[in-house]
């Protein structure tokens, strides 16, 4: 596959002011009991020939298998690079620079002990971290400095561990992963995307098994969906060869390694047998609807999504330094990513971001005028450059990278700024037009009529599924032909570049049957180069909690009048229609969903209107929470009636 445009010159530069001082490195595998004696398998990497000295080291917690065993008759040819692409060409980089490498099986995964009640569990996996960097600050080879990194899952335990407050922890990188549970991946725009947690729960199930056979073979059918002719791709996932893939690849990967001392593999056999117990959070997804709803057989009671999420405890993680990693073409983590960034700043912490053309994972690069599609960033060299400035400043060869670097689609060029949005973005205004015309300051009034198909998606090349699978080229194609209404402005008359949060003021109403119609304010945070200019957000429900009598009221009608509508939607896998009216102030911060409202007080500027109800909503910073009202036609036994306000399209 030929390289992209996407390298970082710097990155070269850095590596020859930073030179190798170790060749190759030397792994130990053993288990480590944690507070409550659960054992914990670690994989530990360090430079060969150290000698005495005294290392920084980085942390890595897995649910995905820490290692694979490797069936004997493949290990000549399968290397680690091969078998982990990630982070294999990082921890040579590191432990080549002095630093030592630990890698965890996360608690009640792969060959570790114990269950798991839910992810990131605070009294188990999180607290478990901090037992870790106890432990490793006590060995000889330590220097006391600890950062963490990883992708996806592995990125939000690097983000828990710097939320411990352990003091060795120093900086956290997480990369391509979430800040917000509910609103970046669970539900996004307030709609469960049920696809996701379906297939990551079935995915989590055979590693639990011992199987990652299964797991392996959806990635590579995701990939074949990138590379392959729609209809060609379709054809080839069918659910025999799939499981006929995964028995070949179970086969040759072998399963979790086990540690030293287990060569038999005996103490294995009990840790996976600890997994069955394990809680699968599509069943619990399933029954979720607004941000603070708690599935029925939650195995920590009364526990909503908040509990697990990384944005409620963003000023513990304020106290360490942070850099957010994400790509325009990773689900919403590139929002997530920004959300992170943002949070951080206003509480004055060391937060550092960086947005590049990539999919999640940052193997490929999807930017649509790319010579190539592989990745040319060296993101171990970024990475190395980022720790060593908080783990070893002594060693580190000159200042860190500006604060906020970005990709430039189109253009293909790395832009950096003190802050984000960009200081020097002006602000513009489109308005919506009669014969589906954009125009520069809009219309004050409007109205516009589509049909709408219901089994519109995005279909298998969408930023979505790449969260599923970090080798797919999600260039959308094979989505639905129809069901998207663009509205077109006057060709340009110099070139533009677009950065920062486009708004999208939308008054929206559905005459579909047993459907509640909706008007929602909403924000998606999106870098566009010119000629590939588009919003896309979808629709959001109000998930603030009402401490009202009128608004539990009000609540529960909402809870109760869904669930027909929530059956429908799993008979015909057509989305729901939410039934709330929100809105958001224009400081409310950049693209989030609604219901993710942790800005502080001062950013709530909008006047009440009559019959609002301002209710206490989730705030990492004591904040009130979404402004919401439902339409004074609302109520049992009613039918819905909203009246459309048609609003124009705006930048605030």
């Amino acid at each position: 596959m030929k390289a992209s445009r996407d390298g970082d010159p710097s990155h070269a530069e850095y590596l020859a002011l930073r030179p190798a001082r170790f060749r190759g490195y030397e792994r130990r595998s053993e288990y480590l009991q944690m507070r409550d004696g659960t054992r914990i398998a670690v994989d530990v990497c360090l430079p060969r020939g150290k000698g005495g000295a005294e290392l920084p080291t980085i942390l890595r917690q897995t649910r995905y298998f820490r290692r694979f065993r490797v069936n004997p008759a493949l290990r000549p040819l399968l290397d680690e690079l091969t078998l982990d692409p990630m982070n294999g060409p990082m921890r040579q980089l590191f432990t080549s620079r002095g630093y030592a490498w630990v890698d965890v099986d996360a608690r009640g995964s792969g060959a570790s002990f114990g269950e798991r009640p839910c992810p990131w569990w605070l009294d188990g996996e999180v607290a478990d971290g901090a037992d870790i960097a106890s432990w490793i600050v006590k060995q000889p080879w330590s220097n006391g400095r600890i950062g963490s990194t990883g992708v996806s899952y592995e990125g939000t335990t690097a983000e828990f561990l710097g939320i411990t407050g352990h003091p060795a922890v120093r900086a956290v990188a997480p990369r391509f992963s979430l800040f917000d549970v509910y609103a970046d991946v669970g539900f996004p725009g307030g709609l469960h995307s049920s696809y996701f947690t379906q297939a990551w729960e079935t995915a989590n199930a055979a590693l639990d098994r011992n199987q990652p056979g299964e797991m392996v073979a959806l990635v590579y059918m995701l990939q074949a969906h990138g590379l392959l002719p729609p209809a060609v791709a379709r054809r080839l996932d069918h659910p025999a060869l799939r499981r006929a893939l995964g028995r070949v690849i179970d086969w040759g990967l072998g399963g979790v390694a086990g540690t030293d001392d287990d060569p038999r593999g005996e103490i294995l056999a009990d840790a996976l047998r600890a997994h069955a117990d394990n809680y699968y959070v599509h069943d619990g997804a399933s029954e979720v609807t607004f941000r603070d709803d708690v599935p029925t057989d939650a195995p920590i009671p009364g526990k909503s999504s908040e509990y697990f999420s990384p944005h409620s405890y963003v000023a513990q993680l304020a106290k360490v330094a942070v850099l957010s990693y994400g790509g325009w073409f990773d689900g919403g983590y590139a929002n997530s990513a920004v959300k992170r960034h943002a949070a951080l700043e206003r509480l004055g912490a060391d937060s550092r971001l960086l947005i590049g053309p990539w999919v999640h994972g940052g193997q490929l690069d999807l930017d649509p005028e790319a010579p190539g599609r592989r990745a040319a960033f060296d993101h171990a060299a970024e990475l190395l450059r980022f720790f060593d400035a908080h783990l070893v400043p002594e060693q580190a060869p000159r200042a860190q990278a500006p604060r906020v670097r970005y990709y430039l689609m189109g253009e293909g060029r790395w832009s950096t700024a003190p802050s984000w949005p960009p200081t020097d973005a002006r602000v513009a205004s489109f308005g919506f037009a009669r014969g589906r015309r954009l125009l520069r300051d809009g219309v004050g009034q409007g109205r516009d009529t589509a049909s709408m198909p219901l089994d519109v998606g995005a279909g298998q090349r969408s930023r979505w599924r790449t969260l599923l699978c970090p080798f797919l080229v999600a260039d959308g194609r094979g989505r639905s032909p129809e069901g998207y209404l663009v509205f077109d402005s006057e060709p340009l008359s110099a070139q533009l570049v677009v950065a920062g949060h486009p708004v999208l003021v939308l008054a929206l109403a559905a005459s579909a049957r047993r459907t509640r119609p909706s008007w929602c304010t909403w924000r998606r945070s999106r870098l566009l180069a010119p000629r590939t200019c588009s919003a896309r957000a979808s629709c959001a429900r109000c998930t603030a909690r009402g401490s009202s009598r009128t608004e539990r009221a009000r609540r529960a009608w909402r809870r109760a009048s869904c669930e027909e509508t929530r059956a429908r939607s799993r008979r015909t896998s057509s989305p729901r229609m939410p039934s709330s009216f929100c809105r958001w102030p224009r400081d409310f911060g950049p693209a989030h969903a609604c219901g993710s409202c942790w800005a502080p007080p001062t950013s709530i500027t909008s006047p009440r209107p009559r019959g609002h109800v301002r209710s206490g909503g989730p705030s990492s910073s004591g904040g009130r929470g979404c402004s919401c009202r439902l339409s004074a036609e609302s109520g049992p036994g009613r039918r819905h009636r909203q009246v459309v306000h048609p609003k124009r399209l705006r930048h605030r």
